[in-house]
């Protein structure tokens, strides 16, 4: 009998030993003969090695856990993937604690997600909300597709918390606990071990999902992920000198056999599958001990599970209680290795010496620069450096701005990298639109737009669209910033065609086609990443010609001009279901002048002199660990006591708002409608086919009134399935309303406002 951490270990006869614990006993045996004469530094050296798996790989922390709770010192660390996540983070000198703490404060959508929507610029939002495909092409060298659905932006910053304050180190030996991480070059098709430089860029290089994340350039290497090549790397952990190499493997057995579906997709799933488990089988023959957490309730995607992941890591080990309690070491000791990383971790930042930019355009190299004169001199505002690096990665002219330590000659310098987009801008974004407006009517569209940076004129933004298919249009716009200011000026020009129906219940009473060629000039200002205010002047040639309805109707013919101003603010997370976050679009306008009705049509109604103001906006909550939205959506507008004519009149009909009437069924000068409704997370669509599937059910309700329309009240109920796929939103709802409409709704692509 022999005490460990407080506990009588009964040793077993040595026929019930398996050979991973006959070594680790062993070894411990030999080390426990040393230290009673004095010497512990000669215990065995114990190794882990933290495998791949996405979300799966934090159960790590839950591993850790248990080798603090019974003694077990980790003398040296190596991980891939996710594992070079988790466990770089507790080389750096972290507890299980704090990671447990960190995950739980981590926003692993943001992270992870492939939109990066909450920390893009106003225009790029609006760009996204027009344009909701994923897909974006890349335009400077030909027709090419972007290099990753993230940018990695949100990763890079993360990263550069735990691990920039650790820059200058001769190796990762120099950490609190050394450490490895793999991955691979693609560009001489090798494995890649990680033992020195930028920990930030190595952390980040380990992780680097090919078509997930953009590859990671070091020197001459381009580096992706390692899981591959070495899922789990016990190998590295043996050679960095472990006694005893204890591999996690927190992805499925390599012993296990799949059956795979001779489909396009399943077999190329399967495949990167096989390579994975064949990577993990020659990890673990490198393994003394296997810690193998049963995670078969589990996603890659269940990143908001981590307590419950954690709890199977320490269990997993538990598991292995016989061979890990052979590695334990006495109170004495293990205060002693707590000791030596203490000593060996940084926790407070550095004084800033100087600012060092790489890869930016010399013009944001100089804003780059102004925003962050203020830290020179100081201890670094992580905080404040993270809001002037977004501000700049939110242009999208980069794949992601990220930040890290440099040492020169003991001085410390702030480098700040900036990864501009391979082969963009210019930038290509399509839009393929489909919908129903009414019982048998269908619109379809097909829109590309194009963006430049630096067009025309430095540090300006030209965009070009093109629509073809119903409602067609052809506008460009050029927005320029006004020196190192918010403020900025843009105009634009082009033309559009739009038909509107008039419907009253079933019956269709009038079918107008409305073509326009517009100019207008604005000066806005950004009010912060989620914030922008625009005022200017339009003036437009319009001309309105009725196609079908009663010969009474009036065409109309002329100049129209007003004063507009708007206000958009949108904190959400994402175009379609964020997960949190506010969105309000506040417009305003003045009708100076307009075409005049002709005499012989009996109307009070008129746009001359038309002042209209509304506010349309949308709150999202998430609950039921992140998987399910609760959401309201509404708006309201007046038009001050005018009568506008019918097209400039608020309708209901539209998505969310009194859907159960037809488009033009239902329109008056002012309006209020209000939608509230939840939506339970189905599940999510494979990482390169789109996203969450969702089955909601929502209240609509709202009221039109004012010229010829009916004022009553209207309560609708809706319910439909909701799809984020790779090239845009899908909707298939029925609204039923309480006067009897009832209205199927199918639409994909810009069905939001």
């Amino acid at each position: 009998m022999r005490a460990v951490h407080g506990r009588a270990i009964q040793r077993q006869p040595l026929v019930a030993l398996t050979f991973p614990t006959l070594v680790a006993s062993l070894l411990m045996f030999t080390a426990s003969a040393v230290h009673a004469q004095g010497d512990h530094k000669h215990r065995p050296t114990v190794g882990v090695a933290f495998g791949g798996g996405s979300a799966l790989g934090l159960a790590h922390v839950g591993v850790i856990k248990w080798f603090e709770d019974h003694h077990v010192p980790i003398d040296v660390v190596a991980g891939t993937s996710m594992g070079g996540l988790v466990g770089g983070a507790y080389a750096t000198g972290m507890s299980s604690s704090e990671l447990a703490t960190l995950l739980a404060h981590t926003d692993w959508d943001e992270l992870f997600g492939s939109s990066s929507y909450r920390y893009r610029s106003v225009p790029r939002k609006e760009d996204m909300r027009l344009y909701p495909s994923r897909l974006e092409f890349m335009l400077r060298r030909g027709v090419r597709l972007q290099s990753a659905l993230n940018n990695g932006q949100q990763v890079d910053l993360f990263l550069a918390r735990i691990a920039a304050i650790y820059a200058g180190l001769p190796s990762f030996d120099a950490l609190p606990t050394p450490f490895r991480c793999v991955a691979f070059d693609i560009r001489s098709a090798t494995r890649v071990v990680l033992d020195s430089g930028s920990l930030v860029q190595a952390m980040r290089a380990t992780m680097s999902l090919p078509g997930i994340f953009p590859p990671v350039e070091m020197g001459d290497k381009l580096l992706v992920d390692g899981g591959t090549v070495d899922n789990v790397p016990a190998d590295v952990a043996r050679a960095m000198g472990a006694d005893v190499v204890i591999a996690v493997n927190v992805g499925r057995l390599p012993s296990t056999r799949e059956e795979v579906t001779p489909s396009l997709f399943s077999l190329a799933g399967g495949t990167v599958d096989a390579m994975m488990r064949a990577s993990t089988r020659r990890g673990l023959a490198s393994a003394d001990i296997i810690v193998n957490p049963v995670l078969k309730h589990f996603g890659g995607f269940d990143w908001e599970r981590a307590p419950e992941l954690a709890v199977e890591g320490y269990r997993a080990a538990e598991e292995k209680r016989q061979s890990l309690l052979a590695l334990a070491v006495s109170d004495e000791e293990w205060r002693h290795y707590l000791a030596e990383r203490a000593a060996k971790r940084r926790t407070t930042m550095p004084v800033i010496d100087s600012i060092e930019v790489t890869g930016a355009t010399p013009d944001d190299e100089r804003t780059i620069r102004h925003r962050l004169r203020g830290l020179v001199g100081h201890r670094l505002d992580e905080n404040r450096l993270d809001r002037a690096l977004v501000r700049v990665a939110a242009l999208d002219r980069y794949e992601s701005v990220g930040w890290d330590f440099a040492v020169h000659d003991g001085r410390q310098s702030l480098l700040i990298r900036a990864h501009l987009r391979p082969d963009a801008p210019p930038i290509g974004m399509f839009a393929f639109n489909a919908q129903n407006l009414t019982t048998d009517d269908y619109t379809f569209q097909l829109a590309v737009r194009y963006l430049a940076f630096d067009a025309v004129l430095p540090d300006a933004e030209l965009r070009l669209d093109v629509a073809i298919g119903s409602n067609p249009r052809v506008i460009g716009e050029l927005r320029h910033s006004l020196g190192d200011t918010p403020l900025f000026a843009a105009a634009l020009l082009g033309g559009a065609r739009v038909r509107r129906e008039f419907a009253s219940g079933d019956a269709l009473v009038a079918t107008y086609d409305q073509s326009q060629v517009a100019a207008e000039g604005d000066l806005g200002a950004v009010l912060g990443l989620h914030s922008e205010l625009r005022v200017g002047a339009r003036a437009a040639y319009l001309n309105a010609r009725r196609l079908v309805g009663n010969p009474e109707l009036p065409n109309l013919d002329g100049i129209q001009t007003e004063a507009r101003l708007q206000w958009i603010f949108d904190s959400q997370t994402r175009y379609i279901a964020p997960e949190r976050g506010l969105r309000l679009v506040v417009r305003s306008r003045y009708v100076f002048s307009s075409p005049e009705v002709p005499a012989s049509v009996p109307t009070t109604a008129s746009n001359d002199g038309l002042t209209q103001a509304d506010l349309q906006g949308s709150r999202f909550w998430s609950v039921r660990h992140l998987r399910d939205r609760i959401f309201l959506t509404g708006g309201g507008g007046t038009s001050f006591g005018n009568h506008p004519l019918a097209t400039e009149q608020y309708i209901f009909g539209l998505p969310f708002r009194l859907d159960a009437f037809a488009v033009g069924d239902r329109r008056g000068d002012n309006f209020w409608a209000l939608t509230g409704g939840y939506l339970y997370g189905i599940g999510e669509l494979p990482a390169f086919f789109g996203g969450s599937t969702y089955f909601g059910a929502w209240l609509e309700n709202g009221r039109l009134w004012g010229h010829a329309t009916d004022d009553s009240y209207a309560l609708q109920i809706g319910t439909g399935f909701i799809v984020e796929t790779l090239l845009g939103p899908a909707l298939l709802s029925i609204t039923v309303g309480g006067h009897g409409n009832r209205q199927v709704h199918l639409g994909f692509g810009g069905i939001f406002p």
